[in-house]
C-alpha cells in the first residue's frame, strides 16, 4: 500500500510542471506574433490598428485593422468571416462594446508580404477618452501543418468630444 501511494505521489509531482507561455499570443509592444510551423521556417504576422484621434459624440468613425504576413511565403488562412474583434474601453478600463461573432468560417490564400485589411464603423454615445484595440484569431496552414494564432494590436486612444 505504501509503495503504491509513493508511486502515485511521484507521478503527481512529475506531472506538475510550470506552463510555458504560448508564443503565438502576441502581447506587449509591437503587435506581432511568431510561431514555428516547421523546423526550418518561422511564420510571422503583425497587426496594426488605425483610427481618428478625435471625433464627436454619436458621430460615425472608422476603425481599420490590418494583418500582415511577413514571411514571404504563401499561406492559407482560416478564420471567421470578420478576422478582427474590436475592443473599446472607457477610461476606467470597462469594455463598452459588444457584438455577436458569426462563426461562419472562410479560407483565404495569402501570398508572402501581403495584408488582410478590415474596417469597422462605430459611434460612441458619451464624451471622454477611449482605448481601442483589435484581436485577430485565425489558423495558418503551410505544407499541411496548421497553427492557431491570436494577435492583438497595440491599443490606440480616441477622444470623443460633445
Amino acid at each position: 500500500m505504501k509503495k503504491s501511494m509513493v508511486a502515485i505521489v511521484i507521478f503527481i509531482l512529475l506531472g506538475c510542471q510550470t506552463l510555458k507561455p504560448d508564443p503565438s499570443i502576441a502581447s506587449g509592444s509591437g503587435g506581432t506574433a511568431s510561431s514555428s510551423m516547421t523546423k526550418s521556417k518561422q511564420v510571422d504576422f503583425s497587426a496594426v490598428l488605425s483610427l481618428p484621434q478625435k471625433t464627436k459624440v454619436n458621430e460615425d468613425f472608422t476603425i481599420k485593422a490590418v494583418l500582415k504576413n511577413q514571411t514571404g511565403q504563401k499561406l492559407r488562412i482560416q478564420s471567421t468571416r470578420e478576422m478582427f474583434v474590436y475592443l473599446i474601453k472607457d477610461r476606467n478600463g470597462k469594455q463598452i462594446n459588444s457584438y455577436t461573432i458569426q462563426e461562419v468560417g472562410i479560407t483565404r490564400d495569402i501570398s508572402g508580404k501581403s495584408v488582410i485589411s478590415e474596417s469597422h464603423q462605430y459611434k460612441i454615445k458619451k464624451p471622454g477618452t477611449y482605448e481601442i484595440s483589435a484581436i485577430a484569431k485565425f489558423t495558418a496552414i503551410e505544407n499541411g501543418k496548421s497553427k492557431d494564432f491570436i494577435i492583438k494590436t497595440e491599443p490606440k486612444k480616441i477622444e470623443i468630444t460633445p
